[in-house]
């Protein structure tokens, strides 16, 4: 804000700003952190990357997931379902 961008202002708990504003990185680069420093960068990125194609160890390992995870629920249930003798 304008405001804050003067070195003389004060916050709420009376702490004397340091003219930096809201975005310290604004004037300098032209935009905030995430403009200069951005947290990825798609020119890095495989031409490939546009599409995720999924392999046969991919299916695999969501077969194996989905087969744990009924199990753990199936053993759930038969352990808290059974009757006390």
């Amino acid at each position: 804000s304008r405001a804050m961008d003067n070195p003389n202002w004060v916050d709420p708990q009376g702490r004397k700003g340091r003219g930096l504003g809201v975005y310290r990185f604004q004037n300098k680069y032209g935009a905030n952190v995430d403009g200069y420093s951005p947290i990825y960068t798609p020119d890095i990125w495989s031409d490939s990357g546009d599409s995720y194609k999924l392999g046969s160890s991919a299916i695999a390992a969501w077969l194996v997931l989905v087969i744990v995870l009924f199990a753990v629920g199936a053993n759930l249930i038969y352990t808290t379902s059974q009757a006390v003798s």
